[in-house]
């Protein structure tokens, strides 16, 4: 033990210095605290030689390099990022640890965190406001736009990031008159929700936008392969939510949902543990529709309130200018 300690210590100084800055927390923060200190070494520690394997998530994510066992290679990548700091998620993100190998056909799989809820309006304020204060953003009437400002993050300077006067869509069961209506506003110099609204899904958020919350928080947008090998679970869901759709399981064309989109998880876990992942709002991915006939257009995955159940199939996509802010597009996000 005399000497782990020893072979610990000496990686540990030598580690802490020229240490790489990070957008958002620390990959190998252990502790959810957004710093990486002696609390992640002690939950190395009560793993000390664990066998670990994906049956038991790696021992919880502790075997960070995934060898089989907690070991001093595990502490060295910890030390790697001794002592540094992040900046914590936006409230409510809740993770899932996903490994899956994909559909075929040479389309990636996934392995990783995808998040567990579509992005709700409420992060997306907490990170308007924050980008706000750092400069990254600036407003102009009811539009957001990009800017360069002091996070570590990628800008897209001058794009379109959110429409705060969206006003949504009457019909498709939108009996309120406004379904997926944007529902973050400014006033007296910050972004506030709606109430109610904080734990629906954003919309009126273009493709840039949410590539800037990614960004500025560490994260990324799935591709399009990525996110159908998580939305098919094992290979057997026809829909994000199975087997079969029903308006009990999705919230597309024919739920109840008066005010377009319905707060997110509200029909269900599926999956990986997944919600969402048919209807409510479609979801930017990160890939091209067509790189050759055109170099901006992504894909959007998984259907929305408005759409029949066609468009929730796994497989279905479609696609959208990178600027075009929607009643019906939003996202998740991976890491």
């Amino acid at each position: 033990m005399r000497s782990y300690i020893t072979i610990l210590a000496a990686v540990l100084f030598v580690s802490c210095c020229g240490l790489p800055c990070f957008a958002a927390c620390p990959s190998v923060d252990l502790t959810g605290d957004c710093r990486v200190d002696f609390a992640d070494i002690n939950a190395l520690s009560a793993k000390w030689l664990n066998d670990c394997n994906v049956s038991n998530d790696w021992c919880d994510g502790v075997d960070i390099t995934r060898n089989g066992t907690v070991n001093l290679s595990d502490f060295a990548v910890v030390a790697e990022q001794w002592l540094t700091e992040g900046i914590p998620d936006p409230d409510g993100m809740v993770w899932v640890s996903i490994n899956d190998p994909g559909i075929g056909g040479g389309h990636e799989g996934f392995t990783g965190y995808m998040s567990k809820y579509e992005t709700t309006n409420a992060q997306y304020c907490q990170f308007l406001n924050a980008a706000l204060a750092s400069g990254d953003i600036t407003r102009s009437g009811n539009t957001v736009y990009g800017a360069n400002g002091s996070n570590s993050g990628t800008d897209f300077l001058g794009q379109v990031y959110y429409n705060l006067a969206g006003s949504g869509y009457n019909g498709y069961g939108a009996t309120n008159g406004n379904g997926g209506a944007a529902r973050i506003h400014y006033s007296g110099g910050s972004f506030t929700v709606d109430t109610g609204f904080e734990n629906h899904p954003v919309t009126y958020v273009s493709w840039y936008g949410a590539t800037a919350f990614c960004n500025y928080y560490g994260y990324r947008l799935p591709t399009e392969w990525e996110w159908q090998a998580v939305a098919d679970y094992n290979g057997s869901y026809t829909y994000g939510c199975g087997t079969i759709i029903n308006n009990s399981m999705a919230n597309y064309y024919g739920s109840t949902h008066p005010d377009g989109t319905t707060v997110v998880g509200a029909f269900g876990t599926y999956g990986y543990g997944m919600c969402d992942m048919a209807g409510n709002a479609w979801e930017w991915t990160s890939s091209f529709w067509d790189p050759v006939y055109s170099d901006l257009d992504r894909i959007i995955r998984g259907g929305c309130w408005p759409h029949s159940y066609g468009y929730c199939t796994v497989s279905y996509w479609n696609y959208d200018h990178p600027n075009d802010m929607d009643y019906r597009i939003g996202f998740r996000v991976c890491r």
